[in-house]
């Protein structure tokens, strides 16, 4: 089952691990201490002691470079491994201030420092060594030193996590200079040298260190390394999750926690009372105190329309198999076991009201207003679909009835929206976006979508939110269910519509890449919608692109997983082939939307290559110019399946977007003067099944039609693509005409014909009885080489030897044969020409 992603800086799993599946994003590893690194022990040459620490630090801050170990040379930064990190031990670390001198002898001690700085060291006089040094400050100059390793000694205390500074004694018993580096006493005149190479290494060790830690802080600016008692650190984030929930009933989604503080401290506080003094107080509700300054005018609530009085063309269960079996199955909006049992209980209450007047009626009806506003939006779309189905159109009072039922329910579920945020109104907004797809226009498709994705942001599904780890099960799976239909929705409408982005895809889960769909399956999934949430899944590509330029990679990766995706169609039922053969579990309608949305997105990911034949260069290897050509084709054959079965008047809105979009491929190509004959077909399969729809019209009982088409958008279809095959046949024509002006009368092909005449071939390819130059002996020998062809065999003056391609077929059942014949014949075409090698031949 899939998994919760971490949140930043937390790496604790809850109760709905096995809902979600977590991001493509993976935290960098963490070395702790007793695991040294090998990419970084290998790079600097170090052998690190195996220790235990509870604490970390910054990798390599306790360096001490004189106990033996060897410093590389500076390493770049793009070899150092970024996902690394290490921990050191505190005991490893040590202070480099004046307390390490407390275990020097107990004689007098006068410290002295390295160097001095540049202007004392020039002018030869008594350096502080201070950083500026005394003489400098007096004199106000500028204090500098030649060499980055002469830090001042009474500033050392600042520089912890720099290499212990070597401090020089002067000892009354001995006139030698003495270094101190980690408590032993070496002589300075002995290692001077080799300590000045080793402070060398270590300043560019150093500089590799702050370049690899830069590197790791910009790819993963948002965590922190990760403390090393992981056991204990999961159990205060479960702690903390469990702590931070907010006590409301409704789900909500915010991480302000000073909100919930109020609540908590007052039932902190209240149960500590006494029971006698519990009585004289009383806690404060949960709610967002001091939102605004509000105070002596709300906006009052908008008043619920009245439930408007109907009476569908048939039963409602009629309307329920429909819209379940054709519509609802292509995206699973609804869970269809649930929806129908709190239909029967709606349909129950309603009966018992029947006897109560209208204002009271709507009084205990109130709390199902937004029930009663998803069923009239599930009647709408059965409607819609039924009616636009049958073959003299829809009824125009059915259709009115339609437009009412959906009026009600947007403005119910508008002003419940405005004011309130709950599982079932993102769903009703996923009914309203598709009803207006279908319906209406690209602009309150979009809106209506876009206040669903809101929603979903806003209630947090889809990221790891602490209300599920006290949400019941089925209230999991359905924020899971919820969210993966809004994203494929808005994954799939984007294409359509070109825009991009409306959930965010760094703050929300990528579905698993998976295709076991008995793993996922539950009684709301369905094959169809898990279907499109790989083709979702997909076109994820084109979402959090930058740009509408991929890059070789990208697109690789892109045609690997479409390739992926149209095997397991493939071998699920969902090939062009056999969308017809298997009707009872899903309507060949449903798997038809499936593989039609699979070709839009190979369209919308090649479909730009096309640019390259009008003008505009797009040059990328990635993109194919046969797969666009292969998805329009099965376009086409998709649809006229369709058609035959007397189904292309269903109104689902792919139908006439990829038929225009197919025979404007065509006609580009067309143009280009590539594929010439596949197009011709694809263009003229697609103004035929264009003009079936344009011509549908609306007729009456009596067969009058009462409305010309039913689609208008049909016709405005055909004539664009029409007259783009307008445009297309007049270039051409005028090319014809440009082109026959320049000379086509060639004359005569006896030109042609008289070739090889003095080979002996005459104007009928027919080799005359007999030529001057061979009627003599001499020059029928001619074949043979210049030095002795008098002496050669008479094989040589042979003709040359052709092979048929009757020869040839009969010897392809035995490849030895065939070679052998194919070098006899070759070399006798080489030894027919050698008689022309005569010099003394008089041509």
């Amino acid at each position: 089952m899939d998994k919760n992603p971490s949140e930043n800086n937390q790496n604790s799993t809850n109760s709905l691990g096995q809902l979600f599946k977590p991001n493509n994003y993976e935290r960098a590893p963490i070395i702790q201490a007793g695991q040294p690194n090998p990419i970084e022990s290998n790079l600097r040459g170090i052998t690190r002691p195996v220790e235990a620490s509870s604490h970390q630090y910054l990798p390599y801050t306790n360096y001490q470079g004189n106990q033996g170990y060897t410093l590389p040379p500076q390493v770049p930064t793009s070899q150092l491994g970024i996902d690394s990190t290490y921990t050191s031990s505190p005991q490893r670390h040590q202070s480099f201030s004046q307390p390490h001198l407390q275990d020097l002898p107990a004689q007098k001690v006068r410290m002295r420092v390295s160097k001095a700085c540049d202007r004392c060291r020039n002018q030869k006089i008594k350096c502080s060594g201070t950083m500026p040094c005394n003489t400098c400050v007096k004199h106000k100059k500028e204090c500098t030193y030649s060499t980055q390793n002469s830090v001042p000694n009474n500033n050392m205390a600042n520089y912890e996590n720099a290499p212990t500074k070597r401090a020089k004694i002067e000892s009354p018993a001995a006139e030698g200079n003495y270094s101190i580096y980690n408590n032993n006493t070496v002589s300075q005149d002995a290692s001077e040298s080799k300590h000045t190479n080793d402070e060398k290494k270590y300043i560019s060790h150093l500089e590799n260190r702050v370049q690899y830690l830069e590197s790791i802080l910009s790819e993963n600016c948002t965590t922190t390394f990760k403390p090393v008692d992981n056991r204990d650190v999961q159990e205060n984030n479960e702690n903390m999750k469990k702590k931070l929930i907010m006590s409301s009933s409704k789900w909500r989604y915010s991480r302000r926690h000073q909100v919930l503080l109020s609540t908590k401290l007052c039932s902190t506080m209240y149960n500590n009372l006494s029971e006698e003094n519990k009585k004289k107080v009383v806690l404060p509700r949960s709610q967002y105190f001091g939102w605004n300054m509000s105070g002596c005018h709300y906006v009052s609530n908008e008043k619920l329309p009245d439930l408007p009085d109907f009476q569908l063309p048939s039963k409602s269960e009629v309307y329920f198999e429909f819209f379940f079996r054709e519509i609802n199955s292509v995206f699973a909006i609804l869970h269809e076991n649930l929806f129908r049992d709190q239909a029967r209980d709606y349909e129950e209450l309603f009966r018992n009201q029947i006897h109560l007047d209208a204002s009271e009626r709507d009084a205990k009806t109130n709390q199902t207003r937004l029930f009663s506003a998803i069923l009239y939006l599930v009647y709408a779309l059965a409607i819609r679909f039924q009616e636009f189905q049958k073959e003299d159109g829809p009824s125009i009072e059915t259709l009115q009835l339609e437009e009412q039922l959906f009026k009600y329910s947007y403005k119910v579920i508008s002003i419940l929206s405005f004011e309130w945020e709950s599982f079932e109104l993102i769903q009703s907004w996923l009914l309203i976006t598709l009803y207006l797809r279908i319906s209406h226009r690209q602009t309150s498709s979009y809106m209506a979508l876009g206040r669903a994705t809101t929603m979903t942001r806003s209630m947090g599904l889809g990221k790891n939110n602490p209300k599920l780890l006290t949400a019941r099960p089925y209230i999991r799976l359905k924020a899971k269910r919820i969210f993966w239909c809004v994203y494929t929705i808005d994954r799939l409408f984007g294409l359509s519509s070109g825009k991009y982005g409306s959930l965010n895809d760094t703050d929300n889960m990528t579905p698993s890449q998976s295709f076991d769909f008995e793993v996922e399956r539950d009684s709301w999934l369905t094959m169809p919608a898990y279907a499109l949430l790989h083709v979702a899944r997909i076109s994820n590509f084109i979402h959090t692109s930058v740009s509408d330029e991929f890059g070789l990679v990208k697109l690789q990766q892109i045609n690997s997983e479409l390739d992926r995706l149209n095997s397991w169609l493939n071998e699920n039922g969902f090939d062009n082939q056999s969308l017809f053969d298997d009707t009872r579990q899903f309507s060949p309608l449903v798997k038809a939307q499936v593989r039609l949305h699979y070709y839009d997105l190979i369209n919308c990911i090649h479909g730009k290559l096309l640019f390259n034949y009008i003008g505009t260069k797009i040059s990328n290897q990635g993109l194919k110019i046969h797969m666009i050509l292969d998805s329009c084709e099965s376009i086409i054959d998709i649809l006229d399946q369709i058609n035959n079965a007397n189904l292309l008047y269903t109104p689902w809105y792919l139908f006439l977007t990829l038929l225009f979009d197919s025979g404007i491929n065509a006609i580009t190509l067309i143009n280009a003067g590539i594929y010439n004959s596949r197009c011709k077909r694809v263009l003229q399969n697609s103004i035929r099944l264009i003009t079936v729809l344009s011509e549908a019209p609306v007729k009456i009982k009596a067969g009058e039609a009462v409305i010309g088409s039913r689609y208008t958008m049909a016709k405005e279809c055909l004539w664009a693509i029409k007259m783009a095959n307008h445009i297309l046949s007049l270039r051409l024509e005028e090319d014809m005409k440009d082109i026959t002006s320049y000379g086509i009368d060639h004359g005569s092909a006896e030109v042609n014909k008289q070739t090889f005449d003095q080979f002996g071939v005459n104007k009928q390819g027919v080799v005359p009885e007999e030529n001057s130059w061979q009627q003599s002996d001499n020059k029928t020998k001619r074949s043979n080489s210049i030095v002795d062809r008098e002496n050669l065999p008479a094989k040589h003056q042979q003709e040359p030897i052709l092979a048929n391609e009757s020869d040839i077929a009969s010897n392809l059942d035995n490849p030895l044969n065939y070679v052998e014949n194919a070098i006899d014949s070759q070399l006798g075409n080489l030894h027919w020409f050698d008689q022309w090698l005569d010099y003394n031949y008089d041509i």
